[in-house]
């Protein structure tokens, strides 16, 4: 077979990128070139509407089978049930069993898929299949595609016999889609590792050879797993780009998944309305097709998000329709759904009645299926049911059923964020044990529930050492320079649509990454050890030291209090929904630098007048959901006195965590004072214009996420340059300083990192509350390498620090994504897990001038022998004696510290 100079030359060029990427295997590179080489005779498109009516049954197949390929099953149907007829009369056996099946398949909404399941079985137990591979390979892959929504265990069984099937028989493509679907029952399995690797490799696959309708469908697949653990972002990115290539394909089924999956996406960013326009869309043509399966699926979707909007009997209404569609049909992963649902909604109200015949229902419809994922979800409402019934031991055994299955599945899961997102989309388990057991007094076990989800991954990566820094495998240095390059064509280029391509190859080449990473990693069980016992955290702390650990929830709030002398839970007078409301009025006050006294009494009042007693000098704020964006150090007493004034606050991502950091040991017996960064050249990198005005604050410009501040002028920070000089003036000589032109990643990265001391960044940051993983520093390019100058989160983790404090002296270091019970995805947690034991960072943009003279305070009070959070407390009242006391939070109160602030820096300064 004959290739075209021309595209022998495009094959040489595509082939050496993949290869030079490293991020492809050569399986990849033989599909493409598989693909290319059918290209250069493509499929015949005389088939017209008329030829339905033909007599050759293998013409009709060969378009049925291509509209399949496609997912497009509304039109093969037709054509298999004529190709079926026609096999029939003409005595051809394998082809009638053939078509027999693909006819079976394009109708298997209209009616049961028990039903389906059942008659696909016959099939494979008949002579003709027993005796033709290929009917038989087509036969399994029908039948694992059915049971995927009704069986799990079965459909894994037809997939892995498919697989082994295809590869024998040398179908690539069949085998790729089954990798792709063993990938999603894996997930559903709770083995969110191996999901992701084979996932991955199906849409790689799948990109490789052209395979258009897996594509769609791994992608929705890819969108539908980020959307159970919120991670809306990237999931939006998935189903726009699947909804994008069928529309590109008018031969493509209608992308369901897509729809109903960005409906969910949409709802859950706050986007109501034009959720339910994804929604309402996707239903008429589900309805037009006779689609139960998706009707229901999105019958449900529109409940929930009814029930979002406060419409609870529409929400009802929706859920009984959708759930009565799936146990009609035998639709049971979306029966259980709505069913629990209902029960949620019934148990909320009072009706218990109701909502345990509902529970009963979803449970029996649940097991059905057999999905772990989805087991703590079923155990949960049980538990709550119970709690409710005050059956205080049967609810106890149903929540810590509902832990023990969420944390055989993150054990299976080596990406820390990920690790965290799955945490935070299963934390209502733990919020509703911790809830029973605070209710009834005991004291031990709801601290305990409580640490076994809070800020599990750093605790876990603390202990376990997983930020090594060591090189890493080439494959995976290769993405990571790509991901490079397309930040760095991203922060240059002007044009929207080739930003929009960027964008969408950028979350592409983020998931390869990690794709490869946790195929290279190694699970480790170790890292979900039991949490530090109430009463070895109170062994560390300090006689007049007092952790306050805050649980937001409906109708009341909670602060578990430990102190050396005792413990014990607060209820708070407030909600989650007048605490958030306040902490935002609060918080955009300060941003507008402002000082809304009477909220920050009232969020005094609320959080910390239960605690007005104590004689504690010195508070570890372990904040829950919206709590981590405030800083405590700014509330007013009754009297308008600040809390700085009384207080040394400090804040740590859980108990768990400090005691982890306070038991570190510094792992080099040698270590210089100061590695330091500033005066990082922006001006001219990334085709900024020297004419554009100058923002009134530092990082102003960068408020945004990283989708938008890439392309954003980074203007100079001049002041920066005598901050860094300062500081070493005043910690000494043995210092190692990176200013101007020297200010690179590349420069910072090699240094021996955990040499150092304390470490300050006096440098641009962001914070991407979408993505998180992209949040991040910005240092100065080094065009002679492959780094864009973005110092991110997922490089920062696997970094190696043994530093005893890490300053970010830029704006919104110390935000990210709010976690659920797991906490909040950050720079600081960031620095925190790669061994600096505590992290000095911004919550908001900070003034710079206020910046250098708060540094210069605090790094001098560190000097006098003050530990990290006294020296911070003492910098903040020396400016405000310096200024007044009336001065805005604004310009004062930016910098926390997170982590151990509670031991001096042993410095020998000259």
């Amino acid at each position: 077979m004959s290739v075209s100079k021309r595209l022998a030359v495009t094959l040489l060029l595509i082939s050496l990128t993949v290869l030079a990427l490293g991020a492809i295997s050569r399986k990849y590179v033989k599909l493409y070139f598989a693909r290319a080489l059918t290209r250069s005779h493509p499929p015949s498109r005389s088939f017209t509407p008329d030829s339905i009516n033909s007599l050759d049954a293998g013409v009709l197949l060969a378009e049925a089978n291509r509209l399949s390929w496609l997912f497009n099953w509304p039109k093969a149907e037709p054509l298999y049930a004529r190709a079926e007829q026609l096999s029939k009369e003409k005595g051809d056996t394998r082809n009638e069993v053939y078509a027999r099946i693909g006819r079976i398949r394009a109708q298997s909404e209209t009616m049961s898929y028990v039903d389906v399941s059942q008659m696909i079985d016959k099939e494979i137990e008949s002579a003709a299949a027993k005796a033709d591979p290929k009917l038989m390979l087509w036969c399994l892959v029908q039948k694992g595609y059915t049971d995927l929504e009704i069986n799990a265990a079965s459909a894994k069984r037809a997939w892995l016999e498919a697989r082994t099937l295809a590869h024998s028989l040398g179908e690539t493509q069949w085998e790729s889609r089954a990798e792709g679907e063993l990938g999603i029952i894996a997930f559903l399995e709770g083995d969110s590792k191996r999901a992701a690797t084979m996932v991955g490799d199906a849409v790689l696959s799948a990109i490789a050879s052209g395979d258009v309708g897996e594509q769609v469908r791994a992608l929705e697949m890819l969108g539908n797993g980020f959307n159970e653990v919120r991670r809306y972002g990237e999931a939006l990115a998935f189903f726009d780009r699947a909804i994008k290539i069928s529309s590109q394909n008018p031969d493509c089924g209608f992308p369901y998944m897509a729809y109903e999956g960005k409906g969910w996406t949409l709802a859950g960013e706050g986007q109501f309305d034009e959720a339910e326009r994804a929604l309402d869309y996707a239903l008429t043509t589900a309805r037009q097709n006779e689609k139960y399966g998706h009707q229901s699926q999105i019958l449900i979707e529109k409940g929930e998000l009814a029930l979002r909007l406060g419409s609870r009997q529409q929400a009802i209404e929706y859920l009984e329709q959708g759930g009565n569609l799936g146990r009609q049909h035998a639709f049971f992963r979306m029966a259980a759904q709505a069913m629990f649902d209902l029960a949620r909604i019934y148990r909320d109200a009072g009706d218990l009645k109701s909502a345990e015949e509902r529970a009963a229902i979803g449970v029996d419809v649940s097991r059905k299926v057999g999905d772990r994922y989805y087991l703590p979800r079923d155990l949960t409402v049980l538990a709550d049911l119970k709690a409710q019934q005050g059956q205080t031991a049967a609810a106890e055994n149903f929540y810590s059923q509902a832990e023990d299955v969420i944390d055989g599945m993150l054990v299976n899961t080596d990406e820390a964020y990920w690790n965290s997102s799955m945490a935070d989309a299963m934390s209502d388990t733990y919020l509703h044990h911790f809830e029973l057991e605070a209710r009834v007094g005991n004291l031990e076990r709801a601290f305990n529930v409580l640490e076994r989800v809070r800020g599990r991954t750093p605790a876990a990566l603390l202990e376990n050492g997983a930020s090594s820094g060591a090189s890493e495998p080439k494959e995976v240095q290769a993405l990571e320079n790509e991901v490079a390059s397309l930040q760095l064509r991203l922060m240059r280029s002007e044009d929207s649509t080739d930003r929009t391509t960027l964008l969408d190859q950028l979350v592409e080449y983020e998931r390869r990454l990690g794709w490869t990473r946790t195929d290279l990693q190694t699970t480790q069980a170790a890292w979900f050890e039991r949490p530090a016992a109430l009463n070895k955290i109170q062994s560390l702390l300090r006689a007049d030291e007092m952790i306050l650990e805050y649980v937001l929830s409906e109708p009341q709030s909670y602060c578990l209090w430990i102190s050396k002398a005792g413990t014990g839970i607060e209820r708070l007078r407030g909600s989650r929904a007048q605490i958030e409301d306040l902490t935002r009025r609060y918080v955009a006050s300060i941003r507008e630098k402002r000082s809304d006294t009477s909220v920050a009494t009232q969020l005094y009042s609320i959080l910390l007048s239960p605690f007005k007693e104590s004689t504690t000098a010195r508070l570890v704020i372990v904040p829950d959901g919206i709590l981590h964006l405030l800083p405590f150090e700014t509330l007013r007493d009754s009297t308008n006195s600040l809390v700085l004034e009384s207080k040394i606050v400090s804040y740590a991502p859980a108990s768990t965590v400090l005691y982890v950091l306070r038991n570190a040991k510094n792992t080099h017996a040698r270590r210089k004072v100061l590695l330091a960064v500033g005066n990082a050249p922006y001006q001219n990198q990334g085709n900024v214009s020297a004419k554009l005005e100058k923002p009134a604050g530092v990082g102003k410009r960068l408020l945004r996420g990283i989708s938008d501040s890439l392309r954003t002028p980074l203007y100079d920070l001049p002041e920066t340059r005598d901050e860094v000089l300062d500081i070493r003036r005043i910690l000494g000589n043995d210092a190692t300083i990176l200013l101007g032109t020297e200010a690179t990643e590349t420069a910072f990265k090699a240094e021996h990192l955990s040499e150092f001391k304390i470490i300050h960044l006096a440098v641009h940051g962001f914070a991407d509350s979408r993505f998180p993983e992209r949040s991040g520093i910005v240092l100065a390019v080094n065009s002679a390498t492959s780094d864009d100058g973005l110092l991110q989160v997922r490089e920062i983790i696997r970094l190696k620090f043994d530093a005893d404090l890490v300053t970010l002296s830029a704006c919104d270091t110390g935000v990210g994504k709010l976690q659920g019970e797991e906490g909040v995805t950050d720079l600081a947690e960031a620095f925190l897990v790669s061994g600096a034991r505590s992290v000095v960072a911004s919550l908001w943009s900070a003034d710079d001038t206020f910046t250098h003279a708060l540094m210069d305070r605090f790094y001098t009070h560190i000097v006098e022998g003050m530990d990290q959070a006294s020296a911070l407390q003492h910098a903040k009242l020396d400016l405000l004696a310096k200024y007044g006391k009336e001065v805005p939070p604004y310009y004062w109160g930016a910098f926390v510290l997170t982590g151990d602030g509670g031991s001096p820096i042993r410095l020998d300064v000259q």
